[in-house]
């Protein structure tokens, strides 16, 4: 009775439901601070491009980098149609990634030098309707 009651549990279950890999939220570590009187901005585009600064080792890269996309929608006078967006790319420091060829809704802050910046904080629910 109890070898048949786990062979059926076995033939119900398959080895994907009992043997399912723990899943880690690679945003898990980052902390997003109050918005509080930061210009935000937004803009529809397409990353196209890159601009990455090596590290002092001079082999690796920072962590920091900036995407550059072709501006399709929201363009202005502070928004060109070739924008430099600046990010962290480590999950746990907030940062973003991009791929190029695809098409984001993008949330960005505008610093007082004027560049763009963005983080997973800004681009949160942008990010997962896409």
């Amino acid at each position: 009775m109890i070898i048949a009651a786990i062979a059926f549990f076995f033939a119900e279950t398959s080895t994907s439901d009992v043997f399912r890999p723990r899943e880690i939220d690679p945003y898990a570590l980052c902390s997003c601070a109050a918005a509080a009187d930061r210009e935000t901005v937004t803009f529809t585009g397409y990353a196209t491009d890159a601009e990455v600064t090596l590290a002092e080792d001079g082999r690796s890269t920072e962590a920091r980098q900036a995407t550059i996309f072709r501006v399709t929608k929201g363009r202005s006078g502070d928004i060109p149609e070739r924008t430099r967006l600046f990010h962290m790319t480590d999950p746990a420091k907030c940062g973003v990634k991009f791929d190029y060829g695809k098409r984001y809704d993008i949330v960005a802050v505008k610093r007082k030098d004027g560049a763009l910046e963005t983080s997973w904080c800004e681009m949160r629910a942008s990010l997962k309707s896409n």
